[in-house]
């Protein structure tokens, strides 16, 4: 039986099976799957390929998906051969989609499917090509050719498409760092319509995490492009229609932005830390609530703001502005971290972002904050509790805050 014989069943079938075997058996980067990795993938491609039969749009997803967990989970020193080569080959067909005929609606939906899938295999390829030093420098063969393709198709298709494509986006901004911003006067516009776009809030959701992608790749170089974003993301967060799934993003973002910044982040501290008060309030007020969905949601929420105020804090460390413009809002942010520290339904993750937070603090402002943590039981008690926990993080996070406070206190001005 050949593959164009074989039942459609069967095929999902076995592509379920390697997906369950490269996410539950196969550890990544495993050699037990090297000797099979370029047969599988030339016959996923194949399969993919294959344009008989009526199932055969929804098999070419299910094959593509199933490339993108062999290639995540493929040790990459062993393989980086055969990954490279698929960067230039998904890019042409990707391309070769621009030129493709639309005569119906049908054809369209086959279109924006395709596209999907070879964007969500390309965001797989340049993730494992930029795992290594040796394999990155094949990104910046084909960078070019990507963005080209991006700004072609972003906006006009589905939102399927424009989410893989804007995820393709930000692990491009990570692989290629201060080499991706030749290419911002381009996709400036592509990113202020994807954060404009709260009605489709996965789209919106996945740029504003780009633009953290993009600003740890820039670092200072972000600085331009701030006065474009940083409106569309207030607007955004001060928009009763914003998905509230996308706030604790935002303010992650804050944070992104700042520490790629620095001391120019200033400008934007009144508004966004008004801002990241009022949540804080909201939070103070569902502290006694018990459904588990809205304390899942107060937890990412709380760990976000500290995420923001610790970029902030870091950004203006070395800053002589950093006094002036970080001082006044440090009494609210020790009653911020002394409302969680007395919350019994923090997770971990908001546990370590205060604990880092309040070491944030002591680092920036030094012996300015003596007189707000000279007798706060809360901090002892919350550092206490991180040093005698079993987590690993929470010690390392207790003990470097533990050092920074100590350190601020010995100091004198």
């Amino acid at each position: 039986m050949t593959l164009a014989d074989t039942p459609v069943s069967l095929k999902e079938a076995t592509l379920n099976t390697i997906v369950r075997l490269c996410l539950e058996i196969f550890e990544p980067n495993s050699s037990l799957l090297t000797p099979y990795v370029s047969d599988l993938l030339n016959g996923l491609i194949l399969m993919a390929e294959q344009t008989d039969g009526v199932d055969y749009y929804e098999l070419r997803s299910c094959a593509y998906e199933t490339l993108n967990a062999v290639v995540r989970c493929c040790n990459l020193s062993e393989t980086s051969r055969i990954i490279a080569k698929l960067l230039p080959d998904f890019v042409s067909k990707l391309e070769q989609t621009l030129f493709l005929r639309v005569v119906s609606r049908n054809d369209r939906v086959i279109l924006e499917e395709l596209r999907t899938s070879l964007f969500g295999v390309l965001l797989a390829v340049i993730q494992k090509l930029s795992e290594a030093i040796e394999t990155s420098p094949v990104i910046l063969q084909v960078d070019h050719r990507i963005v080209l393709v991006f700004l072609n198709l972003f906006g006009s298709g589905s939102r399927a498409a424009d989410q893989e494509a804007m995820l393709a986006i930000g692990a491009l901004a990570y692989a290629t760092g201060l080499g991706f911003e030749k290419y911002m006067q381009g996709l400036i516009k592509c990113i202020e319509t994807g954060l404009q776009n709260i009605h489709e809030h996965e789209v919106c959701a996945i740029t504003v995490g780009v633009v953290g992608d993009i600003c740890r790749a820039l670092d200072d170089k972000f600085l331009p492009y701030c006065d474009v974003i940083m409106p569309h993301l207030i607007m955004d967060i001060s928009n009763a229609e914003l998905h509230r799934s996308i706030i604790p993003l935002i303010f992650s973002c804050f944070g992104d932005i700042a520490l790629a910044i620095g001391e120019h982040f200033d400008k934007y501290v009144p508004l966004a830390l008004r801002i990241m008060q009022s949540a804080f309030r909201v939070c103070a007020e569902v502290d006694n609530i018990t459904d588990k969905e809205v304390v899942a949601y107060c937890n990412n929420l709380k760990r976000s703001i500290f995420e923001a105020y610790s970029g902030i804090l870091q950004g203006f460390k070395n800053s002589s502005k950093k006094d002036r413009v970080m001082l006044p809002y440090a009494p609210h942010l020790v009653w911020f971290i002394e409302s969680v520290a007395k919350d019994n339904q923090r997770d971990k993750g908001v546990t370590k972002a205060s604990v880092e937070v309040l070491g944030d603090l002591a680092d920036a402002l030094g012996s300015n904050i003596e007189m707000l943590l000279k007798d706060c039981k809360f901090c002892t008690e919350l550092i206490d509790e991180c040093l005698q926990s079993d987590d690993e993080d929470l010690k390392r996070a207790a003990t470097w805050t533990k050092g920074m406070i100590g350190r601020a206190f010995s100091v004198r001005v």
